[in-house]
């Protein structure tokens, strides 16, 4: 029943269904539908079902498009073999951590387990699960799983690996254990990130740090009243930032947000002419016009107009999208189509606006979690001079503007974009990689201070 409901979602609403550069989308939902109408036939446990779902989106390689239960998920009992396996940085796999019982020392090398190397091993284990392995932000956060056993169905179990080790190759054959209770925290498999505020400090040698965790799109949530508050003061120290010799802008465990915060700080920082100097290129917008999406837009905006937490802005682009979706499917049409202006993307308002520079260097620190509008950030801020450093960060395609949907077995929702774009420079599911790249604990936050100061113009 939920895989009707998913698979009738993405037909009807899905802007993959309508894009001309994605041939293949509607192919790849019937296939992946009529995988787990297969998989229904014999699942009998909720991790069955849990796995089952959670293939079926992974499948379309879009952050945007996922599947979560409400509630404890299969994976929190595990099985493991003594020892935890990390991203190498080149598609491999190393041990970071190994009991004595293992047989596998720290440091070991993974060259290929069951016949399949490391990257291969990965992307059937935990690819086809999450999506997108080819990533290197994907294997930086989930590497640590795939040596375990979450008790996923729809994966080979592994019997015996090959590892390089300082004393040469060696086969092993894995003997598989239960985890025992609080495994992930007990073995620290995801490290949390060091507790960070949305915060502007003066550094020792005179550079700004502008930590920024998040780009909470709700203007009355904690995160947003630290936003405008932080945008009030970049404003304020202006001139004092111009002058200084680096201002970093932090986007550590930024996963998205608002766009409109990016764009807001640039104005304080480089002025208005910020936009007239590093204009978006020109793209199109195409919109999924179904009823779905377009009763999403109204429920989303009555109900954030009835709370006050609606800027001028944001109310016109609501009023704005719902009355071109309302247009659209009056029409008969299956899309709403919003073309770049003649002059979009050349810098010309009309007018001359103001643009100052920064005699510094300013610097984006990102991490593997940059996501969406913390991508877009990243995209607005380098093309107006400032250099990409830290880690290479995550990546989306050109699907957006996501809602929920619940599965009529309230056991869980799908995320579905609505829209897509045509034409952004920064291509479908393609990073950002760093100028410079810090090998480091990025947790460091000390360390990150001096190697940052210490980088050449």
């Amino acid at each position: 029943m939920d895989a009707a409901a998913v698979h009738e979602a993405i037909a009807d609403s899905h802007p993959g269904m309508i894009n001309p550069d994605d041939p293949d989308f509607a192919r790849l939902n019937e296939t992946q539908y009529a995988l787990a109408l297969e998989r229904a036939e014999e699942a009998d446990s909720f991790a069955d079902y849990f796995y089952a779902m959670q293939h079926y989106v992974a499948a379309f390689d879009d952050g945007h498009l996922g599947y979560g239960v409400f509630g404890s998920t299969p994976d929190n009992e595990v099985k493991w073999p003594g020892f935890i396996a990390r991203d190498d940085g080149d598609r491999g796999l190393v041990v970071t951590l190994a009991e004595d019982w293992s047989g596998v020392p720290a440091g070991a090398r993974i060259v290929e387990c069951d016949g399949r190397d490391a990257f291969q091993l990965g992307d059937d284990r935990i690819g086809a699960r999450f999506g997108r392995w080819e990533l290197a932000s994907e294997r930086a956060l989930f590497a640590p799983m795939v040596m375990l056993d979450t008790g996923d169905p729809y994966v080979r179990p592994i019997e015996r690996c090959v590892l390089e080790t300082d004393a040469g190759r060696r086969s092993v054959e894995l003997d598989w254990r239960n985890g025992g209770a609080g495994f992930y925290r007990r073995y620290n498999i995801f490290p949390a990130p060091g507790p960070r505020s949305i915060v502007m400090r003066r550094l020792d040698d005179g550079a700004y740090w502008i930590s920024l965790p998040s780009f909470n799109g709700h203007p009355e949530s904690d995160d947003g009243r630290a936003l405008r508050a932080l945008v009030s003061e970049i404003g304020q120290q202006a001139e004092a930032l111009r002058l200084a010799p680096a201002v970093v802008f932090d986007l550590r465990g930024n996963g998205g947000g608002s766009s409109a915060w990016s764009a807001e700080m640039a104005r304080g920082l480089w002025g208005e002419g910020a936009f007239q100097r590093a204009p978006e290129p020109p793209m199109t917008v195409v919109w999924r016009a179904s009823t779905g999406n377009l009763q999403s837009l109204r429920d989303a905006f009555r109900e954030r107009d009835a709370n006050g937490n609606l800027s001028s802005d944001m109310r016109e682009w609501y009023l704005r999208s719902i009355a071109g979706l309302e247009a659209a499917m009056a029409n008969g049409e299956d899309r709403w189509v919003i073309a770049p202006s003649p002059d979009e993307g050349s810098g010309s308002n009309g007018a001359d606006l103001s643009y100052h520079p920064p005699r510094g260097k300013v610097f984006v620190l990102t991490d593997e979690t940059c996501m969406s509008a913390c991508l877009d950030a990243v995209d607005f801020w380098t093309r107006l001079g400032a250099t990409p450093v830290g880690r290479e960060t995550g990546a989306d395609t050109v699907y957006m503007e996501i809602r929920r949907v619940r599965m009529p077995s309230g056991l869980g929702s799908m995320s579905l974009p609505m829209k897509f774009y045509i034409g952004r420079r920064r291509g479908n599911n393609e990073p950002v990689r760093p100028v410079h790249r810090f090998d480091g604990d990025m947790n460091d936050t000390a360390a990150l201070e001096a190697w940052i100061g210490s980088l050449p113009d």
